[in-house]
């Protein structure tokens, strides 16, 4: 397997050829560039590099492909970027096995017993890299929506009902109200809720993170809605929307993502998105009603080991 490839472990100074590898696949699979290099370099920082990932090389010494293992919070997260023209070739089978064969130890490690899935993400439209998985052992967990809405023109002034606010984030003293805010309201499906340093550790990244980019809805010095956004360099993205049970259907998630629609648009950002799973069909509509739309559908695989 692979035979006509050769391999070898990533360094720092491969990062921008990997990147230009994952939008020429971004490219194929949803029609558009989709990924962030802030993401590449955040995810190489969490790994080790000589470890975890690996680059595929032709003949020529073109790089076709990438895989590598990350940190998830149900196991192992794989990704697996296979160069478009290299579908009909074992590239993609071969970087799952290697990465498979790695997820299993560091699950080994782990040992722990809630954390024994290898996860994937592919797009709906990979059908190539579907048949694999499948005829590797995994399976559909769910669907997940990127939804995206372009910010050309000018976005609506966000209306809340009397007696509410929206203010910015306040750094070192509003995290724990809005850890315990979007835990309670993500309870629509069953999960356990994410504990407080892993909630930190993915939201509250150096890179990326700036308090003004986080809106509260507040009533009374109380929070009651977050909305916590991020700004990439092609896209304003939305990672978290919750609003407490009580105050739902007023109007306040709608005033926050308008909220958050003006500040993308005054930072210059041409369009903004987030991620919803497709069975959460109220939240679907609910975006769907604020102007978004569906623009890119991902399969969650996964395996249990």
């Amino acid at each position: 397997m692979l035979e006509k490839y050769f391999l070898r472990l990533p360094t720092p100074q491969d990062a921008s050829s990997v990147y230009e590898l994952m939008i020429r696949c971004d490219i194929r699979d949803v029609g558009f560039p989709d990924t962030d290099k802030e993401d590449v370099h955040h995810d190489w920082e969490r790994i080790n590099l000589a470890r975890d990932a690996w680059l595929a090389f032709d003949a020529k010494g073109a790089l076709r492909g990438y895989c590598a293992d990350l940190p998830w919070g149900e196991g192992v997260r794989t990704v697996i970027y296979d160069d478009p023209g290299t579908e009909n070739t074992d590239l993609f089978l071969g970087l799952l096995v290697m990465c498979e064969k790695r997820a299993a130890n560091i699950i080994q490690e782990l040992n722990d017993p809630a954390k024994r899935g290898i996860y994937t993400h592919v797009s709906d439209t990979a059908s190539h890299q579907k048949s694999i998985l499948v005829e590797a052992g995994y399976s559909i967990k769910k669907n997940i929506f990127n939804m995206h809405k372009e910010l050309s023109g000018d976005q609506p002034e966000p209306e809340l009902p009397t007696g509410f606010s929206i203010r910015t984030t306040v750094t070192g003293q509003d995290e724990p109200a809005i850890h315990t805010l979007v835990q309670e309201a993500f309870d629509w499906r069953v999960r356990d809720p994410q504990p407080f340093d892993e909630w930190e550790e993915f939201m509250i990244r150096s890179d990326i993170y700036n308090e003004n980019l986080w809106f509260l809805a507040v009533k009374g010095g109380e929070i009651i809605g977050t909305c916590l956004c991020y700004k990439y360099s092609d896209i304003g993205w939305i990672r978290q929307l919750a609003v407490q049970k009580p105050y739902r259907k007023l109007g306040i998630g709608r005033a926050l993502l308008q909220r958050s629609f003006q500040a993308f648009k005054a930072l210059g950002m041409p369009k903004a998105g987030l991620a919803v799973e497709s069975v959460n069909a109220n939240a679907c509509h609910f975006y769907q009603t604020a102007g978004m739309y569906k623009a890119v559908h991902l399969d969650e695989y996964v395996k249990e080991i």
